[in-house]
Formats: C-alpha cells, structure tokens, sequence
C-alpha cells in the first residue's frame, strides 16, 4: 500500500460523472436508455485512506445509456450505475470552482446510499428524441468522527492517559505535548454491557503562547490546528480535560492555572463553526490530583467552575478581555481524578453514564414541546379557518 495512503486523512475531494441519456428511436417512437447514476455507499470499516489505495486517480464515472433500436425493442437499456464506498460518518459537500460550497448530505449509518450525481436522461419525443447530458461535479468527503462523548484540553493534560484508563485502548502517552497526532474513538464498556464511546483530539494550542504581553492584544490571536475540532461536533456532549496544576507551553508563555486554561479553551470552542459546539453539555475533569499540591489547587478551581456565573469564571483566569469568550457557559459537573493512578475513574466513568442519559432525556422533551408547539398551532390555525366568528 502507499505509503501515504496509510496517514489519517479526515478530507477527500473526488470526482464524479453520470453518465449521459442515449438518443431515442424516432421511427419507433422509442425512449433512449438512461444514464448511469454515481452513488456513494456507507461501510463499515471503510476509510478515506483505502479510497485513495483502491482507486488513486479519484474519478468516478457511470457509463451513459444505450440508445432504442426497432430490433431490441423500444425502450434503450440504463446505463450501468457506480457505487463509491465511503466511510459511515461522512458530510459530503459540492465544490465546483467559483462556486459557494453545498451541504448535500450526511452519511451516518451504514449502509446509507446518496445520490451524488444524476444520470442524464434517454431521448423522447419532448426532447427530439435527443438524450441529456450528465452531471459532472467535484464534491468533497468530509469526514466527522461519530461517538458519544468528546475530549477536549491544552496539550499534555492527559486526555490519552484517560482515554487508555476508561477504555484499555492502547494510546501513545508521554511527558510532553502535542501527543496526540490524530482524533482516536474508544469504548467504554460497563458490566450491564452498555457501552458509550468518546473521542480523542490533539490538545488544542495555546494561542496567545508566543506573544511577549497579552495585554495589548487588540483583537484575538488567531486560532491554530482547530480543524479537527469538527470531529467532536456530533458527539453528544464535551469532556474538558484540565491539568490540576496548569499548562506552560514554553519557559516564555503564560503559566495557566485550571481556571484561565478552562477559559481559553472555550473561547476557541466559540470561534469554531460559528459557535455550536457551546451549544453542548460540558463536563470537566480535573487530571493530575496524585501530584504534590494538586488536589488542593484542584478543590479550589472545582469550586470556582461549579459556580455557574460566567462573569466571575471569566473574572478569576485573569486572561485579558480579548481573550475571553463573549457567550455564558456552565459545566454540569467537575471530577477531580487522577488517570495514572485511577483515582475516582469509577465515579467519573459513571457520571459520563448518567450524564449521557440526562442528555438524551433533555433532548426528547425538547422534540416532544417542539411537536407539541407544532400540533396546538395548526389546530389553533384549524379552528380559526372553520369556527364561526362570534360577534
């Protein structure tokens, strides 16, 4: 296999081409043979990777359809379809050249087929007989991870350690940031055999690290290796990871203590994607608290974070203003824990559970108010139309 080809590639742009609609038969009156349609095809344990393996030039082109004869009847034969394999969790977009990019659709359950390019029509007395060209178009696979539960923190806050300690996942861990190089997908599994999965990002970077005084920052830095962050717009909540004594990312940057590192990074979560992923349920884990002093420092930021007032969170990381998310946020709970040792793992592990569960609760009251609202207004709007006015 390429040696490239092995890499983690989340993006794919292909091409794609129906094919045309075959002429008709005028003097039978017959309908040409349609064009080949181009499909792509969730499966299971597919990867952009094995696309580029398989087939390297990224073409994907149906053939056209056969034409009516008087011998062969009077309907010409379709054109043979394509079916491109994808993986499940795929957002596939149109991008033509000079041309504003197109949501056409998602592919999050196996086994789902999308329409990406329309076969031409065959040749009939509307058209003279003539049949219609096909599409051709370039079109974007863009992958985004599918799982439950999303973690998200600076560098070396331990989220692999986590991630291998819930899950028994083998994950590279070390001393030093930037361990991460690729979104992973784990599972958790619990002795009732439910199982929930989470998702692992490279430490988002600490934007305002290489400036000498952040104080005269007149706008916000801009943001640095975010576009993974897409991976985690599906999951259901975000888990913050933090490190109970901070995170320096060089001798010369800003030390930050668990608060002003909570801070930033929702700030960059704000700048993404025009916001939605504060639209999530947060939790926060504090890491580390086996250290010296640690647990003390992670109490005291528990309680800071388990306020729920924006303003005083924001207030108390002491990061200037243009550094600071301009929406309110609040953590539903904080663990402190300590994944090397395993220490409170098992209340963590199930208050992912719980939480999960609150989440999917709250979200089906929403859908029920949502019907609800709909039904009572077009009964209101029913009896308005039908009832008698009374003077």
């Amino acid at each position: 296999m390429n040696r490239k080809a092995k890499h983690f590639i989340d993006r794919l742009r292909i091409y794609v081409k129906s094919g045309s609609g075959s002429a008709g038969n005028p003097l039978v009156r017959g309908k040409g043979g349609d064009g080949g349609n181009v499909y792509l095809k969730s499966v299971d344990g597919c990867s952009l990777s094995d696309i580029i393996a398989k087939y390297p030039k990224k073409r994907f082109i149906a053939s056209s359809g056969h034409g009516s004869t008087s011998r062969k009847g009077c309907f010409g034969i379709k054109g043979v379809d394509v079916e491109v394999p994808v993986p499940v969790g795929i957002s596939v977009s149109l991008s033509n050249p000079g041309e504003p990019v197109r949501l056409i659709g998602d592919l999050n359950q196996p086994n789902q087929r999308l329409l990406v390019a329309q076969g031409g029509y065959g040749g009939t007395s509307v058209t003279n007989y003539l049949g219609t060209p096909g599409e051709a178009r370039s079109i974007v696979l863009d992958l985004k991870l599918l799982a439950d539960i999303g973690l998200i923190g600076l560098p070396n806050a331990g989220k692999s350690s986590l991630l291998h300690a819930l899950s028994g996942v083998k994950t590279k861990v070390a001393a030093y940031p930037f361990t991460t190089l690729r979104p992973q997908v784990a599972t958790i599994s619990y002795p009732d055999h439910r199982t929930i999965t989470m998702t692992d990002l490279p430490g988002l970077a600490d934007i305002a690290a290489k400036l000498s005084t952040e104080q005269d920052l007149k706008e916000p830095p801009p943001l640095r290796h975010t576009g993974f962050l897409k991976h985690v717009e599906r999951t259901s909540c975000l888990l913050v990871v933090l490190d109970a004594l901070g995170f320096q990312a060089n001798q010369h940057a800003p030390m930050r203590n668990p608060i002003s590192a909570a801070v930033l990074l929702i700030s960059q979560l704000q700048r993404h994607a025009f916001g939605r992923l504060l639209g999530k349920p947060m939790l926060c884990a504090i890491n580390k608290i086996d250290l010296p002093y640690a647990e003390d420092a992670a109490n005291e930021a528990k309680e800071i974070l388990m306020s729920n007032d924006s303003d005083y969170i924001m207030k108390t990381s002491g990061l200037p203003s243009v550094l600071l998310p301009n929406h309110e946020f609040r953590f539903e709970d904080v663990y402190l824990i300590s994944a090397a040792k395993r220490t409170n793992l098992a209340n963590l592990k199930d208050g992912l559970r719980h939480w999960l569960d609150v989440i999917e609760l709250r979200r089906r009251k929403d859908d029920l108010e949502e019907i609800e609202k709909e039904v009572k207004g077009t009964i209101d709007s029913a009896l308005k139309d039908h009832l008698p006015t009374i003077q």
